[in-house]
């Protein structure tokens, strides 16, 4: 949690502001608020980028509470936004709860202020938290896939527990003569011919990869150990070996 706050505070009041400021300098005692009264004021100061917290009064002459959440949502989508009136009742506190307020504290009941300010900043950090982490992990499947696609063996990703393959790339598509859609979901032993020893080996395994034709086509397989979202799973790795031939010596003329 912040130890500092950057507050705006959309208020025609000024000493209701100072109550305001007041009441949240007990928690956050380094708090800066900004009071605006105008619509151009209150655009400008969300263009600045450097708000923590949107306190409002709900009616104003000459500026509409509900016009300034409208305003902020689009602007500072993931700033809290919390309603601080006199007016409010439940039935227009409830419908701006639906168009994006954080909360709604009534100016008769200002000891609400600090713990409604506290939470909307704790569901904000959570809600930022969750976005980077969903961002990151897309990034990472991205990063991934296209290391599994450059890579020129048969790749195969496999659940350690069930033996199903769970992913495949293009080269396996190519070697199998079959899409992917016919390979994830399948198990392993369908298109490959080691044993359960070959299957856990640390070493490279030679075995026969089956393609879709019946083809038997020797392989070298290199098992890697990954964790992926809490399970155990297996990337093989299958270079296609060589076939080797005897040379037969040429018979000589008599």
């Amino acid at each position: 949690m912040k130890s500092s706050l950057r507050i705006l505070n959309l208020e025609d009041n000024a000493n209701d502001a100072k109550l305001n400021a007041a009441m949240l300098s007990e928690r956050w005692p380094h708090c800066e608020l900004l009071r605006v009264e105008t619509r151009e004021a209150f655009i400008a100061a969300l263009e600045r980028n450097d708000i923590d917290v949107i306190l409002s009064d709900y009616t104003m002459p000459h500026f509409n509470g509900l016009e300034a959440l409208i305003i902020a949502r689009e602007r500072q989508p993931g700033v809290p936004f919390i309603f601080v009136s006199g007016t409010i009742g439940e039935d227009a506190a409830i419908e701006a709860m639906k168009n994006g307020a954080t909360d709604y504290v009534l100016k008769d009941r200002l000891a609400r202020l600090v713990p409604a300010v506290a939470r909307a900043l704790h569901e904000s950090e959570e809600h930022a938290e969750t976005v980077r982490t969903e961002l990151a992990m897309r990034e990472s499947e991205h990063k991934y896939r296209t290391l599994f696609e450059c890579l020129s063996d048969a790749a195969f990703l496999t659940d350690e527990e069930t033996g199903k393959i769970i992913d495949s790339n293009h080269r396996a598509e190519e070697f199998l003569g079959c899409g992917r859609g016919q390979i994830v979901g399948r198990s392993q032993s369908q298109f490959l011919t080691f044993d359960a020893a070959g299957a856990q080996s640390a070493l490279p395994v030679k075995c026969q990869m089956i393609c879709s034709d019946g083809r038997a086509v020797p392989v070298e397989v290199r098992n890697t150990w990954l964790t992926l979202y809490g399970r155990t799973l297996i990337l093989r790795l299958c270079h296609e070996l060589e076939s080797k031939t005897e040379n037969q010596p040429a018979l000589a003329e008599t």
